[in-house]
């Protein structure tokens, strides 16, 4: 469901995150921090607005606003919350076709995810694996 390519070019490029070869390469990124303008990067590749990503990561406006004018970066756990939108934008543009597709399921209510919108669990691990877990099922066949 996605590649680390793909991944990788949906955060901004090598530009914005490096060349991240596997899994392990993105947890040093991410624990370094990721650059405060991957959010914009991923607002555009994903056709969302900056707000809505933040609303629904619960990253403070401010926060992000104040990261982005210092040109620093965002912390482990900011960055993280960026990885796994983009990490569930990837595998939906994947098994659904397209990325609008793709991002319309991401915002519309889901009876698999207790009629929550896929974008407001990944706020947490258990939501991300959740959500992660009813696309797996879609790409399988198994609609729920």
């Amino acid at each position: 469901m996605g590649s680390l390519k793909e991944l990788t070019k949906f955060m901004g490029g090598s530009q914005v995150v490096g060349s991240p070869r596997s899994d392990f390469d993105f947890i040093r990124v991410i624990r370094a921090g990721l650059p405060a303008n991957v959010i914009a990067c991923v607002a555009a590749s994903s056709s969302l607005t900056e707000d809505e990503i933040l609303r629904a990561l619960r990253i403070a406006k401010r926060t992000a606003a104040r990261r982005k004018s210092k040109a620093t970066r965002l912390k482990a756990v900011e960055s993280e919350l960026i990885y796994r939108l983009s990490k569930v934008m990837v595998a939906a543009t994947a098994v659904l076709g397209n990325r609008a597709k793709a991002r319309t399921w991401l915002l519309a209510k889901n009876r698999a995810l207790d009629g929550e919108r896929p974008i407001d669990l990944l706020d947490t691990s258990i939501g991300f694996e959740d959500v992660l877990d009813v696309l797996r099922r879609i790409d399988h066949g198994v609609y729920s």
